[in-house]
């Protein structure tokens, strides 16, 4: 029995053993998993934060700047001028003069447009340095607009003050008219309400947007089915004799209404004012005035081109 005993124990290793250096091997510490300690990565992501630390700075710098420190013209400005009534068909029960509300947007692509009421005239401007190192703007737009004597054609000296948050003025001023400084606040437009008299009735037939395009003109009258409506014109010629080109750009928006074979829209120009628009209608095409004007998408308005 002795030797069985032997012959079994010669197969198994004991929890201690021994070698040639120290003697004993713990053989719970050989059996633990070879895990290599975690090495240090690279600082790659260093620079990335340093980049995005660098923009943000930048960016936080313009806004500051934008805020408190901006001397362009580019935003809405908001002006209120006396206008003569005879210059807005004054009848002889109203007052001589009526205070018009102006307002001027510039944008970035030397667009500019100007509103009184409810018409909006779109043109260009330009801002550069005069032979004296002043800021100045030139603007073109439709007479519609410069009409009554608000803005002389020519150049306008400009200053800008202010920030966002105590209000921003835009001051024009021009040796052509000493007296007529003009003096901009920043604001949002705020479209003046118009006041319908008749309850509105819908005509389904005429619902809808209208053009009529030919070399040189783009127009449209859009009638919604709320009552709304809006024009637009626009015409670009050419003087056949001075070779100057003259473009009007504009749009009228009102409300309307519908009696018979006329349509009257109402919009505010200095005051409270309509147009009575004749009109056919021929199918696709309604004629308004004499000019045929076709439906938006179909086959004869594409023609019309």
């Amino acid at each position: 029995m002795d030797e069985n005993k032997d012959f079994l124990n010669e197969g198994t290793v004991s929890e201690t053993d021994t070698n040639e250096d120290n003697g004993v091997v713990d053989i719970a510490e050989m059996a633990k998993p070879n895990v290599q300690a975690p090495q240090k990565k690279p600082l790659v992501m260093k620079p990335v934060l340093v980049a995005a630390g660098i923009v943000l700075v930048v960016a936080l710098a313009v806004i500051v700047i934008r805020l408190f420190f901006n001397s362009s013209v580019e935003g809405t400005w908001h002006y209120v001028r006396e206008v003569p009534m005879m210059a807005a068909d004054a009848t002889s029960d109203e007052p001589e003069t009526v205070s018009v509300d102006y307002y001027f947007k510039f944008e970035r692509d030397n667009k500019v447009s100007a509103t009184i009421g409810t018409i909006t005239s779109r043109g260009t401007y330009d801002v550069y340095k005069n032979s004296e190192g002043q800021s100045v703007i030139n603007m073109n737009l439709t007479d519609l607009i410069t009409s009554y004597n608000f803005l002389a054609y020519g150049e306008y000296e400009i200053s800008v003050s202010g920030n966002a948050f105590t209000g921003r003025k835009l001051v024009m001023s021009t040796a052509q008219d000493e007296s007529g400084t003009i003096e901009m606040e920043s604001a949002s437009y705020a479209a003046p309400e118009i006041e319908r008299e008749n309850e509105f009735t819908v005509n389904e037939d005429i619902v809808g947007k209208w053009e009529f395009k030919q070399e040189g003109y783009d127009l449209s009258y859009e009638f919604g089915k709320d009552g709304t409506t809006k024009y637009n014109e626009y015409v670009k010629q050419t003087n056949p004799y001075t070779g100057m080109e003259t473009t009007i750009d504009y749009t009228i928006n009102g409300i309307y209404d519908v009696t018979d074979n006329t349509i009257t829209v109402h919009f505010i120009y200095t005051k409270d004012s309509s147009m009575d628009i004749v009109y056919t209608l021929d199918d696709n095409t309604l004629t308004i005035n004499g000019f045929p004007f076709v439906r938006e998408g179909t086959a004869t308005a594409d023609s019309a081109e």
